[in-house]
């Protein structure tokens, strides 16, 4: 039997300035701030490789925002690793 899941997927524009479709594989909040955890799509399946980005949620809407901050990025990448 096939171990088939549906993830939430999000467009997030990426470096090379395209916008490419992720599957949101963990949501959570870190000092008062929401993070997603993505891994990119292709063709319908999620590809290897994990992402954190930072999520401001507003009613429906979520604006995905890269974590600029280094210092952020790193205290936010501990804190996910330890939930592991």
């Amino acid at each position: 039997m096939d171990d088939f899941q549906v993830y939430d997927t999000v467009m997030i524009t990426v470096s090379d300035g395209s916008e490419k479709e992720f599957a949101i594989m963990e949501e959570f909040d870190f000092e008062e701030k929401h993070y997603i955890v993505v891994s990119p799509v292709e063709n319908d399946q999620v590809q290897g490789g994990l992402y954190i980005y930072k999520a401001v949620i507003s009613g429906e809407e979520m604006e995905v925002l890269r974590i600029e901050d280094a210092e952020e990025f790193e205290k936010v990448s501990a804190y996910y690793e330890s939930m592991e």
